[in-house]
Order: structure tokens, then sequence, then C-alpha cells
């Protein structure tokens, strides 16, 4: 139907111009259209729930995109071999908000199974197979497998450096690159984090506007190992250039709320708790939003919170 392929180009181009909400319109749009049809093209349903999924879970609404990834899945299974690519997709995205949700050991077994799909369904010196190496590397990283996490970035780097350059390749370098520094930045070695995370920068600032997304959350990680290593200058200045730009592309999403808590952290490293209050109390606000009760990045916030209110009360006295 030529309105459903208009409909879903149309929410591609929010999609990719990182306008999520306009994006989650028309494939609700499109969703609709397709079930008024009732033409049983399943395949389609499926892509749509997909893409409204990840959308959703870009917005920092991880429970609904948790319900439409699961339902996504459920279609992909019934319309697609055990071996086909788009089954691999569907449950990288879903591995990926299971990671998120702390379900960490469920979000292992689907990066784990992707990879599988993708090996088999995927010429062995495929770009895309480093997509699903660098996934699984961060799932080991969650689990607190730091080792076993920068060895499969280690694969995905090896592979990447076969490949020639192109814009895809080496925006997968640059991700890699950034995800390696944070599986060093786990192991405490906060140098090297930092040196891969500028190296990562590096590379995008090539291709891409300072105000870019991807180039926003690197600072902001950057700013909080800089924390780490007593560089609270450098620091502030990142952090709040990261702000700045996550509060306009996705201001409810998890980057946020993780933005606030490496400021709060900062604020409180420099003792001024006043600040540090505002900002993790935005942060709590946030991840109360985006996370279930019970959640480890609650729990932190909340942490943070009271460590920064017995500097409050301390510098009263």
């Amino acid at each position: 139907m030529i309105v459903f392929l208009v409909l879903n180009n149309l929410a591609l181009t929010y999609r990719q111009g990182r306008k999520y909400k306009e994006a989650i319109k028309t494939y609700e749009e499109s969703l609709e259209l397709k079930m008024r049809c009732e033409d049983g093209n399943l395949v389609e349903k499926s892509t749509t729930l997909m893409n409204l999924g990840y959308c959703y879970g870009e917005i920092g609404n991880l429970e609904k995109s948790l319900n439409l990834l699961e339902e996504a899945l459920t279609i992909s299974r019934l319309c697609f071999s055990s071996s086909h690519p788009f089954l691999a997709l569907t449950i990288l995205h879903l591995s990926n908000t299971y990671n998120l949700l702390d379900r960490k050991d469920e979000a292992w077994k689907l990066a784990r199974e992707a990879l599988d799909i993708a090996s088999v369904s995927l010429p062995s010196s495929h770009s895309q197979l480093a997509v699903y190496m660098i996934h699984l590397g961060n799932c080991c990283r969650s689990r607190g497998n730091c080792d076993e996490a920068i060895s499969w970035h280690e694969k995905a780097r090896q592979l990447l450096q076969q490949q020639e350059q192109s814009s895809g390749r080496d925006e997968l370098v640059a991700a890699n690159l950034y995800l390696l520094s944070r599986d060093h930045d786990e192991k405490g070695c906060y140098e090297k984090a930092l040196k891969l995370c500028l190296e990562a920068i590096e590379m995008e600032q090539e291709s891409h506007s300072p105000d870019h997304l991807y180039i926003a959350i690197r600072m902001m990680s950057l700013g909080s190992y800089e924390i780490k290593a007593a560089r609270l200058e450098a620091s502030m200045a990142h952090l709040q250039s990261s702000l700045s730009v996550l509060q306009d592309t996705l201001p409810t999403s998890h980057f946020t709320a993780d933005c606030h808590f490496y400021l709060a952290t900062l604020f409180l490293a420099m003792k001024e708790g006043s600040q540090g209050s505002l900002h993790v109390e935005k942060c709590l606000e946030l991840r109360k939003t985006i996370f279930p009760v019970g959640h480890s990045k609650i729990g932190k916030a909340e942490s943070l919170k009271q460590e920064i209110q017995v500097l409050n009360e301390n510098a009263s006295d």
C-alpha cells in the first residue's frame, strides 16, 4: 500500500533527524492504517512495532518500548526463519531495552542469540557483525565482566579495520572506541578511558557538527572520567556542553538523566552542595519516570542525594 510506505518513509526521516516524537506519531498512524486494512502482512506490522519500540526507548519510555519490542519479536519469530537477519535486529533492540532495565542476564542471552543469527546470515567479514559484537560487549560489561566486554569490543575493532573506509564504517569505529573507553572506566583505568574517549570524539568531529547527539553523549562520558581523574574544570566544560545538547535533543532520556547525575557528582567533588542538589533532584525526577522501582540507577541517585545533603548540612553548621 502506497500510503503505508509513504508514512513509514516519513517516520524514518523524522527518526534519522532525531525527531522521535514526530516519528512515533507517524509510525502509529502507519500501524493503525495497517491494522484497519487487515491484509495479513505480519512482516510490515513487526517492522513498524520494532521501529516504534526503538523510538519510545530513545525518548525514555522504556516500558512502552519493551511492550512493543516484545510484540515485534513474537511476530518476527513466526514470520522469519531462525537465521534471518531481521530477526537478529529485532532481538538486538529488545536486548538493549532489557539491558537498560537492569534485566542483565536476559539482555546478555538475547545479545548472544542475535550475534549467533547474524553470524549465520551475514558473511564473516560483514561490517554489521561488529554491531552485534559491540552490543554483546555492552551486555558483558553490564554483568560485571569487563574483560569479556573488552574482548568483544576488540574483536569488533579488528573486523572494522578490515573494511574499506566509509562514513558508516568510521561511525562504527568511533562508537566502538567510545564503548571500549567505558569498559576501561569500569575497570578503574581512567587514563586509558580518557584516551579512547577523546579518540572517538575526534573521529566523530570530522563528520558531525559540535552539537551532534553522538558527540554530546561522548562528551558526557568524558566529563565523568575527568571527575575521577580530578580534572574538574575540564569536566565542568564537557558536562555543561553535553547537557545543553541533550536537553534540546532528548530531554526525557536516560542520557539526560545521566548528565545531571555526573554534574551532581562534580559539584559534590567541588563542595558546591546547592548546585549539586539541583542536578541530583532533576536526575531523580527523570530516572523515576524512565526506570522501574528498585532500578540500580535510581538507587545510585538516591545515595548521591544523601551525600550532597550531608555536605549541605555540614556547610550550614
